[in-house]
């Protein structure tokens, strides 16, 4: 990108920043996918059912096939939110700075600004340190993703110690 169109962005919503850089790092939590795929099972499963069962007895109500599918139709919308927000964390980080991306929002951090990756004893994910005690949660390291989530600390460690300012 130019300056001229990074100045453009910039005056178009001034919390924006971006980069052109590839990316060095790029962390995704297999945790989450794996928690998408049995929430997805379960919430089919269970508007099926639901979609099965809503006329077995008559109680009086006059039941539709517009109503036998809305049960299924709604577990089907549901399932599909479900699945792009619990598979859209994700944290990138380059030359430039460290792009965090969670489930709602995605929003790119400078070097400058960032004072350290911590991972608290007992917490169930990793965050990004900022200025005045303020932090962001970084749903794409998770602890339940063990190993990998070690890994992915190392590996942003590393890209810390490299860009990231002295003071």
């Amino acid at each position: 990108m130019t300056d001229r169109e990074i100045a453009i962005m910039n005056a178009a919503d001034p919390f924006a920043a971006t980069t052109d850089k590839p990316w060095e790092f790029e962390a995704a939590s297999s945790f989450l996918r794996k928690v998408a795929i049995v929430w997805v099972i379960i919430v089919m499963v269970i508007h099926i059912f639901m979609g099965v069962v809503v006329d077995i007895e008559y109680t009086g109500a006059a039941i539709t096939p517009i109503d036998k599918w809305a049960y299924p139709l709604i577990g089907v919308i549901i399932s599909i939110l479900s699945w792009i927000a619990l598979n859209r964390p994700r944290v990138r980080a380059n030359v430039d700075g460290v792009e965090v991306r969670n489930m709602i929002g995605t929003r790119f951090y400078s070097w400058v600004v960032i004072y350290g990756l911590s991972f608290p004893q007992g917490a169930r994910m990793a965050r990004l340190e900022l200025p005045e005690f303020e932090y962001v949660p970084l749903w794409a390291i998770q602890s339940a993703d063990g190993e990998k989530a070690l890994e992915y600390v190392r590996d942003f460690r590393k890209l810390e110690s490299k860009y990231m300012p002295e003071d």
